[in-house]
């Protein structure tokens, strides 16, 4: 019987560890994913107004928090989308450099929706789920 009853609590103990790491990467996912894309807003709103310098400093730090971000991401969510966002980032610097301000919006604006992306797909919802 106390085997039973352990077996029990051991089973209910992994069941909440599972669930509390659920939700706690799922809140950093989002929240990291709102700072971000904040960032980015800031880097296309400097290549808008065409403000080279600004913009790439812009972009210099946002760098800096999606390589702190890209190796924690990597742990629960796809390679795949990462590897989007990131030929994203790296052509929209590219534009940047080049100062070809089109462009960049159009490679910025594609990095801000991945990034909005990645905390839905990895919510546990019923769409997800089926």
């Amino acid at each position: 019987m106390k085997r039973i009853i352990g077996s029990y609590v051991i089973i209910f103990i992994v069941v909440a560890i599972i669930g509390f790491g659920g939700v706690y990467s799922h809140r950093y996912l989002d929240r990291s994913a709102s700072k971000m894309v904040v960032e980015l807003e800031e880097v296309k709103k400097a290549v808008e107004q065409e403000k080279w310098k600004e913009s790439r400093d812009a972009y210099a730090k946002f760098n800096e928090n999606w390589d702190d971000a890209h190796k924690k991401w990597a742990m629960f969510t796809d390679h795949f989308e990462l590897d989007n966002i990131e030929m994203r980032l790296i052509r929209g610097q590219s534009f940047i450099d080049a100062e070809d301000a089109i462009n960049a919006v159009a490679e910025i604006n594609e990095a801000i929706m991945l990034l909005e992306h990645i905390p839905e797909r990895e919510r546990l919802t019923l769409y997800n789920i089926f």
